[in-house]
């Protein structure tokens, strides 16, 4: 075993360790409303009372079919990962909800390992900010889509370098289906499948066109089954009335995108402009973040980012692959808005962003001189951790032991 594996699993013990103390010491358990209705879902398919939640919030102790409603607001793809997990682990919904989190933790982990052994530690590192920290400690299915962004760009990279790799095919197909049935905005993966269909069609390439088009038939077949089946139990095609456009004037939705996007650049630590001024501890985080930005910028890459070093495939597929998915995201908000522009939502744009970012800083055409780059950002986001870590919990556990 490398060196580099060793350290790509250290950090992945640390971050799961992470999640299940914050879970822990959290008083809510990292659990929304949005959270609990998953979790119902997920012991009623256990309990064998099918595909259904509760109709109102709080959900009612005493369950009966007037207060119960077909799952439909979301996919089934997170309460059956769930209570697959619960059945086969034999243990609460709860945990088995923070379980399914860091499996696929590990599988982005394991996905960093196959883009670049020996730097896939650092690729990894991401896992570190808030954001991510935030997104895997609580029960959303955004963990597992965040998986489903990285798997499906990558098996995307590698079947456009061999259009005729059937198998790559198939996993692509696996993937597209899967960002679906986590999340229904994940139906952008068919979008970018029939994009690059028509493409080879352009350029008269008909087998691979023809091969992905068989695909994207499928994918779009399943895709409206699933949505006729959620209108014949709820009267609608995701189990609830969505377009609200008067909800958010223009200056509001703007300011709202603004201030999401804004935060995503702070790796540490989020504010969100609800009045008063930034804390303290804001501030010191994005100067020092800034600074040691402009640091790295000028001691170590100023004299090597040329065009030349930007042209990673790898690297411009999962920007590409962010945006549509951000763009898609604002047209869908414009329109039905359901969920802030916070973490949860550009989790997945920023996933790819900062990944991409990653892939060019180990890009071996940049000079040794850029590894002395690396110590700076390890140590970066080590205090990002240390800093989204119950510091308080840990701090009053210590003072009982030393208490005589």
């Amino acid at each position: 075993m490398y060196s580099s594996d060793l350290k790509l699993i250290a950090i992945f013990a640390i971050v799961a360790a992470t999640i299940v103390l914050r879970v822990v010491v959290e008083s809510t358990g990292y659990c929304t409303p949005d959270s609990e209705y998953y979790l119902e879902a997920a012991q009623n398919i256990l309990d064998g009372r099918g595909f259904y939640h509760s109709n109102q919030y709080p959900i009612p102790k005493v369950k009966t079919p007037k207060n119960q409603t077909y799952f439909a607001v979301w996919p089934l793809g997170y309460p059956l990962l769930i209570a697959g997990f619960a059945f086969f682990f034999s243990i609460s919904v709860f945990w088995a909800s923070k379980l399914v989190n860091i499996f696929f933790l590990g599988l982005c982990f394991l996905l960093f390992r196959k883009m670049n052994r020996k730097n896939a530690y650092l690729l990894s590192l991401t896992m570190l900010s808030f954001t991510f920290l935030e997104v895997f400690s609580y029960t959303w299915s955004e963990a597992p889509f965040i998986f489903g962004m990285l798997w499906f760009a990558y098996l995307l990279y590698y079947y456009l370098q061999n259009v005729n790799n059937f198998k790559c095919l198939l996993l692509l197909f696996s993937s597209c289906l899967f960002l679906f049935l986590i999340r229904y905005i994940g139906g952008f993966s068919f979008l970018i499948l029939g994009s690059i269909c028509a493409w080879f069609m352009l350029q008269k390439k008909y087998k691979p066109a023809f091969k992905l088009l068989s695909i994207l038939v499928l994918l779009n077949i399943i895709g409206g089954l699933y949505f006729y089946n959620n209108y014949l139990q709820t009267g609608y095609l995701t189990g609830g009335e969505r377009l609200f456009p008067d909800r958010e004037s223009w200056g509001l939705f703007i300011w709202y995108l603004f201030v999401g996007l804004f935060n995503e650049f702070f790796i540490i630590r989020n504010y969100y402009w609800r009045g008063g001024s930034p804390d303290t501890l804001f501030w010191i985080t994005s100067i020092f973040q800034v600074l040691l930005m402009v640091f790295i910028y000028f001691k170590y890459l100023k004299e090597q980012l040329t065009f030349i070093y930007f042209r990673n495939n790898l690297a411009t597929l999962y920007v590409v692959i962010g945006m549509i998915y951000l763009l898609i995201l604002i047209f869908i908000r414009l329109f039905s808005p359901f969920d802030p522009f916070d973490y949860r939502l550009l989790s997945p744009f920023s996933i790819c962003m900062y990944t991409a970012l990653f892939i060019l800083l180990i890009n071996p055409k940049l000079t040794a001189n850029i590894t002395g780059a690396y110590r700076y950002i390890i140590i970066f986001f080590f205090v990002s951790l240390i800093l989204n870590f119950p510091k308080m919990y840990l701090i009053e556990i210590f003072r009982s032991l030393i208490r005589p």
